[in-house]
């Protein structure tokens, strides 16, 4: 069996309610009164009788009592001037005298946004931002007394202080500096908010919209700025590329036989590549590369002379 009945207060969202209206004292009286003149003017089977006056009595007690859940916080208006507060728990009321009102005190989301507003540089933008806010337990009673719905209010703050922030934001700093915006709107609402006993918990934008032609054109710059980019890395890898083939050059030009070992090392990565391919390649060519007798005579030379000279030195060694 309920305690108290719930019904709106002029409030959205169900976020303030008016607890215990009285209607359970009337029923209960009607009950016992039915039930006495049951058992005085009819021969009604008394366990009826006896079962009509349990009832009445359970809702009679019952309009005097109360129960505050724990994520709520409530006042009593006693004939319509502030009582006091109560916390969670059961507490009495007087029927029909005191009005009891509660209020969720739990932290809450709310979506606002800003449509098509000019930023500073005049770039229309539509900006989808969320609010996070909840009452604060020790002035819960300015929530309910000093602001007749305070969703409504602060949803309003909220839009209107995220469009002077756009007004006066350009379109690169609403991108690139989300979290600076999301400080000041949040400090600029809870300077209004702080009135009505609401404390703000955080303001976040989650998504800026802009027209389609202007989205295309600065993909169009962003691709145009990525293929700018994209041709100067190539420029430098060609200039360090040059250079290292310079340095490599010198290297070839002072040693054949490095040479040599080189193209000998491009035709077999060439035959590599092309596991299944048979090359044909004619003497002339083997001679141009250095693999013909010229090649392998210079390098005959080369190895020849290294070695006479090791031994010329050894020797001169041992006579010493």
């Amino acid at each position: 069996m309920s305690l108290s009945n719930y019904t709106n207060f002029s409030i959205s969202d169900d976020k303030i309610t008016k607890k215990g209206s009285g209607i359970q004292l009337i029923f209960g009286v009607l009950l016992l009164i039915i039930s006495i003149w049951i058992k005085l003017f009819t021969e009604m089977d008394i366990i009826i009788v006896y079962v009509l006056i349990l009832f009445g009595t359970a809702l009679i007690v019952s309009s005097f009592l109360i129960i505050i859940n724990q994520y709520q916080r409530s006042i009593i208006l006693r004939l319509g001037l502030y009582k006091k507060r109560v916390q969670p728990g059961i507490h009495t009321r007087i029927p029909l005298i005191d009005s009891v009102l509660v209020i969720d005190i739990r932290e809450r989301v709310r979506e606002f946004n800003a449509e098509r507003m000019l930023t500073k540089d005049n770039v229309p933008v539509t900006i989808d931002a969320i609010l996070r806010y909840k009452i604060m337990e020790e002035r819960a009673n300015d929530a309910m007394l000093n602001v007749e719905n305070f969703n409504e209010m602060i949803k309003q703050v909220s839009q209107t202080t995220l469009r002077n922030n756009i007004g006066a934001s350009l379109f690169q700093e609403i991108l690139s500096k989300r979290e600076e915006i999301n400080h000041t709107i949040k400090s600029a609402i809870e300077k209004e908010s702080a009135n009505w006993g609401i404390m703000v918990t955080g303001v976040e934008i989650r998504q800026v919209i802009i027209p389609q032609e202007l989205e295309s054109a600065m993909s169009m710059q962003a691709q145009a700025e990525r293929e700018k980019q994209a041709r100067v890395t190539y420029g430098e890898s060609e200039v360090l590329v040059a250079q290292k083939f310079l340095d490599a050059s010198k290297v070839y030009a002072s040693d054949p036989v490095a040479y040599a070992l080189r193209q000998s090392n491009m035709l077999y990565e060439t035959m590599k590549i092309h596991e299944n391919t048979i090359f044909m390649v004619p003497s002339e060519n083997l001679n141009s590369m250095g693999f013909g007798n010229l090649g392998a005579s210079v390098a005959y030379l080369q190895n020849l002379k290294t070695v006479l000279d090791s031994n010329t030195k050894r020797v001169t060694n041992n006579t010493s």
